[in-house]
């Protein structure tokens, strides 16, 4: 014979202390409540190197090439984006339905000292926003030597 256990029917409010709705507040994702999963929307990165460069992968699927804008300065890399579109059903000459949807994001990530600033290259294609970083030799410091005073 199996045992099974019987629920106890609620009659009142749920307890502050009592499990249930206060775990599900949170131990849930913030956009279940808040949805900034569409406010937040900044692609993943994968960052590899190889002998001769490192290279940057972004997932940006629905952009243009037109939409990013990358730059490097100092010892920066900043890649961003901007698209704006526009939905819209017209029925008689006049919107039932208009919608716009704007995406905005930025990423920064700082330069290594053994990259060629002046060769990065950028290449958009099938979502994926491609930027290689090309390698140079680094020079060694000078050697220091210590001088006594005498």
């Amino acid at each position: 014979m199996e045992n099974k256990a019987v629920d106890k029917p609620r009659t009142s409010w749920p307890s502050v202390f009592e499990s249930g709705w206060m775990d599900k507040f949170f131990n849930a994702p913030l956009d279940e409540f808040f949805n900034y999963g569409k406010v937040m929307n900044v692609p993943a990165v994968n960052v590899s190197e190889t002998e001769k460069d490192f290279r940057l992968s972004i997932a940006a699927p629905g952009l243009e090439k037109k939409d990013f804008k990358v730059d490097a300065y100092d010892d920066m890399l900043t890649i961003s984006a901007e698209h704006e579109t526009e939905k819209k059903e017209e029925k008689n000459g006049r919107f039932n339905r208009r919608e716009y949807n704007y995406t905005s994001w930025s990423r920064s990530f700082t330069l290594p000292e053994n990259c060629d600033f002046g060769k990065i290259d950028a290449e958009y294609k099938n979502g994926e926003l491609k930027i290689s970083i090309p390698k140079v030799e680094v020079k060694e410091p000078k050697k220091t030597k210590s001088i006594s005073v005498n």
